[in-house]
């Protein structure tokens, strides 16, 4: 409180006499006004806004606003901004904008329930509010009518007694609100703290019931959920949601990780969703787990490959997650997330961690005691006021069509999925419309949505629109949204069923991916069925049994020549050896889609065999061809894929070339190639003739040798992927594409040059393990956001970027220091949320503003040049994680290493350091302290138990180390295995709760300590 140093921390911030009338709308463009004076824009401001930014809090800050323009333009901020925060300082009644913004505020405060938190820093509110006070004393001075005569013609003139009563009116107003002084918390960083806590709890507290993103009924389901994660609990516990599809369990999901992640501190968290969508996809699948522990890790460059190394298992299983795993379909995926570890297991995370499940499979889980929390369907008034706000928007909806409304309601039986999709299909029609709409519909339990779900479709309005819906349903959910466009002239008509709710449009990073739900997948696969049935022709094909008689010619009737399938969808992971004539595909003119995957295990040889390992047609009417492990050696020289938009041959062993004829056909529509894993392939198509590729993926051609140069004039090209190219040798010399984003070279030995790149767009380039010897100019424009990773011997100078990228990573360069900028130069100084130094033998020196260089991970392993780290001139939010290793000239340790306000983990290992800065007992975030193999470490700080948040701290073979002080309540693992002159465990040993404690090789430890403490410890 703003009176007294004892007092609790304030209510939320206050809306002084509010009309209660008036009531919150909750759309605001931010969710904080800043009101300060420039004498802590680079101090105490500066600290708030980086916090307010980690923390996501949308703040407009009044620099944004030119003076020059009226108040009524405060005024209109002011009411696009949920809350202010008013910072009253020294300086503070200097402006009189400052005066004339806190009129303006308390102004808001009874007009429209503006709410305001006063910051009073080192002045009291005694020196804001008073009459006598310093605030009213120096708007005296400088505006009163004896005002200098110089201050009067600097700011135009003094203003008169109603403008200065006006402000301390408002003054009074403010400075009388609950709020924080420097004087009652003296250290920034828990002001700063306390300051942003308080201002996400009222914004909780001030967000609507009814969110903005229309989620009906969702309020009292989370607190149900809630309740049972029973967060402060500190048993591990697994929540599955439980419904049929379509009933809202991801949107509940959802909320509820945003509820936590919001309210409670100290944990990881993640969302991981379409489980069993990604699974179908080995890649994806692998590539979502490596995003789930990158992100609870924070390392940004591991791969699956190395995910189980002990050392992170041994960290995994100190921190408290908060996971959600979405679309679950069988306990093996939950395993995978897991790596390998069964889903009753509780020792992979720390206690107090918690899992959500969404899933269909009610026994998805078993036996292992998880809570099922039944998602049930809406109520009849929560159904009513979805469908209304689907069917009339923001109008209200005529008396008539009211009672039609709940008449519509009931037919779709409170399934969300299926009352959005109505009320689309309603919005804007007539009366007569909704009659006839209505009156055909049935009222049976379970069917009837599939009922709902086919008038929809009907009511799309021609055979085009309807077909595209079939083709996004059945084969292309999943699917890059530019590519799918591309596939046929009607999908202009998309945005239509974006609209008409029938799929959706999910931004991923920069693609963005089309989304179609399982109802209405299922929903797409029995119109196609009944067509089939009907019209005795299948039009698009998924069952393995049905696909396997066309391929052999042992079709029914129905299958023989197959000529009306526009689309084969073939999963072989369970299927059995298929052998087929070379000309299988003959009489399939109708075929557009094609595709033959390996869900499960991609290597191998195929299930599908050829005479003479050779095709002898495939259908000119081809669009798409994706074949896993094609069993042919080329494609057929009879195919003219005039109109094919993406081929995908991957993992296809035998393939040596595309086509084995000297006139290759043109590929004038190809946006997507992707070759990837042909271990045989000598040569890529000649891509001359094709303006529009977008993605070429080579990943794995170790018998490819040269990369036409007529690639680097694909101007549309957007991937270039080369990876793992062994034998690659000769590039173009210019990629002049100016959509260029990705460029993979890694692990490509035999390329020493890099072509030159045009794009302004480049986002990643990836030159790890090759020798190459100079970078392309292209990388000192790489666009905002990216990660460069750069390692080779001829690499010798730090590169002189000047955007700020996600990652930079240098291994295995020569390079011998970083400081490549003079303090005049601060302002364009690199930035980098994260950067790894690897190997680089002859780096000596660390630039001295690094730690305004990089934001959140420092990585550096094996660099032995390296003696000291720069001191931390300034306190810094948002660092999380700093591993050091192998620098065996490391002799120091920043001393200011306090002002890593928010670092989670240190690890300084196999390092000659002597001892730890006294100033790490402050780093009040700190969970973990890795330590092991420093030979010259003698002791710990004295104050080390101080540490309130150190769960794991790891002390292996530091060989000095005699006597350990006491050690933090909070510690669960402690490892000091190779201390050999450790003498005793911490004095407070018998307190601690330990969950691992590792003493083997100590040998002057009493060996009978584990049978004396073993009650104590476990």
């Amino acid at each position: 409180m703003a009176s007294s140093s004892s007092s609790p921390p304030p209510p939320p911030p206050s809306s002084h006499h509010a009309d209660s009338s008036s009531s919150f709308s909750g759309k605001w463009e931010y969710d904080v006004f800043l009101c300060f004076r420039g004498d802590t824009r680079h101090s105490f401001t500066s600290h708030l806004s980086a916090a307010f930014r980690d923390r996501q809090v949308n703040f407009f800050i009044d620099n944004m606003l030119n003076k020059t323009e009226s108040i009524d333009e405060l005024t209109s901020v002011l009411k696009r901004c949920a809350l202010s925060v008013v910072i009253f300082s020294e300086k503070f009644p200097d402006s009189s904008w400052c005066l004339d913004e806190v009129a303006t505020i308390s102004q808001s405060m009874t007009k429209f329930r503006h709410r305001v938190l006063p910051v009073f820093y080192r002045v009291d509110s005694s020196d804001v509010s008073g009459d006598s006070g310093s605030y009213a004393k120096t708007i005296e001075r400088k505006y009163g009518a004896r005002a200098s005569k110089f201050w009067k013609k600097t700011h135009r003139a003094s203003k008169s007694p109603e403008d200065r009563k006006r402000w301390m009116d408002a003054l009074k107003v403010v400075a009388n609100i609950a709020g924080y002084t420097s004087e009652a918390i003296k250290i920034e960083s828990e002001l700063v703290e306390a300051i942003v806590n308080c201002v996400q709890n009222t914004l909780l507290e001030m967000s609507p019931r009814v969110k903005p993103d229309n989620l009906i009924g969702i309020d009292f389901r989370v607190d149900e959920v809630v309740e049972l994660l029973a967060m402060d609990t500190n048993d591990f516990r697994i929540i599955e949601l439980w419904g049929m599809g379509g009933v809202g369990k991801t949107t509940l999901a959802k909320a509820c990780y945003q509820r936590v992640i919001s309210t409670v501190e100290g944990i990881k968290y993640h969302f991981v969703g379409d489980i069993n969508q990604r699974d179908a996809m080995e890649t994806r699948m692998e590539e979502m787990i490596t995003k789930l522990y990158s992100t609870l890790l924070s390392e940004s460059n591991l791969t699956y490959d190395n995910l189980l190394f002990d050392e992170r298992k041994r960290r995994l299983s100190h921190l408290r997650v908060f996971l959600v795993f979405d679309d679950v379909e069988n306990l093996s995926q939950i395993e995978r997330l897991l790596l390998g570890n069964h889903l009753s297991s509780t020792h992979l995370f720390a206690p107090g961690s918690r899992i959500i499940l969404t899933t269909r499979n009610k026994m998805v889980v078993g036996n292992v005691g998880a809570k099922i929390y039944h998602v049930d369907c809406l109520s009849h008034i929560e159904s009513l006021q979805l469908f209304q706000l689907h069917a009339f928007g923001e109008s209200r909806p005529s008396d008539d069509l009211m009672g039609l409304s709940s008449r519509a309601v009931s037919y779709c039986q409170g399934c969300p999925l299926a009352i959005k999709v109505v009320g689309g299909a309603l919005i804007g029609k007539s009366r007569d419309y909704w009659v006839s709409f209505l009156s055909d519909m049935r009222q049976i339990p379970t069917p009837e949505i599939r009922h709902v779900l086919m008038r929809s479709y009907n009511a799309l309005g021609g055979k085009e629109i309807q077909s595209l819906f079939l083709d996004i349903a059945c084969f292309f959910y999943g699917t890059n949204k530019s590519l799918v466009t591309k596939y046929s002239p009607a999908y202009h008509l998309l945005e239509v069923l974006i609209d008409k709710s029938l799929c959706t449009c999910v931004v991923e990073r920069t693609r963005e991916r089309i989304q179609v739900h399982a109802l209405l997948r299922e929903l797409a696969w029995s119109i196609v069925n009944d067509e089939s049935i009907k019209l005795e022709n299948p039009t698009r094909l998924n069952n393995l049994g049905d696909i396997q008689k066309l391929l052999t010619k042992k079709s029914l009737p129905s299958l023989q020549g197959g000529s009306t399938a526009q689309g084969i969808y073939l999963d072989l992971s369970k299927a059995s050896e298929i052998d087929v004539e070379a000309n299988v595909f003959e009489g399939m003119t109708s075929l557009r889609f094609l595709a033959i995957i390996y869900s499960g295990n991609k290597e191998g040889a195929p299930k599908i065999h050829v005479p003479y390992d050779a095709f002898t047609t495939l259908p000119d009417s081809l669009r798409w061809l994706q074949w896993q492990k094609f069993p042919s050696k080329s494609l057929p020289s009879s195919f003219t894929p005039k109109n094919l938009v993406a081929l995908s041959l991957e993992y296809s062993p035998i393939l040596k070339r595309c086509w084995d004829v000297e006139l290759q056909p043109e590929l004038a529509n190809l946006v997507f190639l992707n070759l990837s894993h042909c271990i045989n392939l000598v040569a890529i198509p000649d891509l001359s003739g094709s303006p529009k590729l977008e993605f070429l993926g080579l990943l794995g051609c170790k018998s490819l040798v040269e990369l036409p140069s007529h690639v680097g004039d694909l101007n549309k090209l957007e991937v270039l992927d080369l990876r793992r190219c062994a034998n690659l040798t000769i590039l173009p010399p210019r990629l002049n594409s100016k959509f260029l984003k990705h460029f993979f070279l890694s692990q490509c030995p035999k390329v020493t040059r890099c072509p030159e790149i045009d794009s302004r767009e480049l986002m990643i380039l990836d030159l790890e393990q090759t020798p190459v010897r100079a970078l392309p100019l292209a990388i000192y424009n790489i666009k905002e956001g990216g990660c460069l990773s750069l390692s080779g011997r001829h690499i010798t100078c730090f590169p002189a970027i000047s955007t700020s990228l996600d990652l930079l990573g240098l291994t295995f360069t020569l390079i011998t220091e970083m400081n490549c900028y003079d303090d005049h130069q601060l302002g364009s100084l690199p930035r980098f949320s994260a950067l790894e130094l690897v190997a680089n033998l002859q780096l000596k020196s660390l630039p001295k503003h690094l730690w305004s260089m990089v934001s959140r991970s420092l990585l550096i392993h094996y660099c032995p040049s390296i003696e000291t780290l720069p001191e931390i001139f300034h306190p810094v939010t948002g660092f999380a994680n700093i591993y050091i290793k192998g620098c065996l000239n490391l002799k120091s340790f920043p001393t200011s290493i306090n002002n890593l306000k928010s670092l989670q983990l240190l690890g300084l290992d196999n390092t000659d350091i002597e001892s730890l800065p006294p100033a790490i007992v402050e780093l009040d975030q700190l969970t973990d302290l890795e330590l092991p193999n420093n030979k010259r470490l003698k002791f710990l700080p004295c104050d080390i138990h101080k540490l309130a948040k150190l769960s794991y701290l790891n002390l292996s073979s530091c060989t000095k180390i005699k006597f350990l002080p006491e050690l933090p309540p909070s510690l669960l693992t402690l490892c000091v295995s190779g201390c050999t002159l450790l003498q005793a465990l911490p004095s407070n040993a018998d307190k601690l709760r330990f969950k691992d404690l590792y003493f083997e090789d100590c040998p002057q430890l009493d060996p009978d300590l584990p049978q004396q403490s073993l009650y104590y410890w476990f």
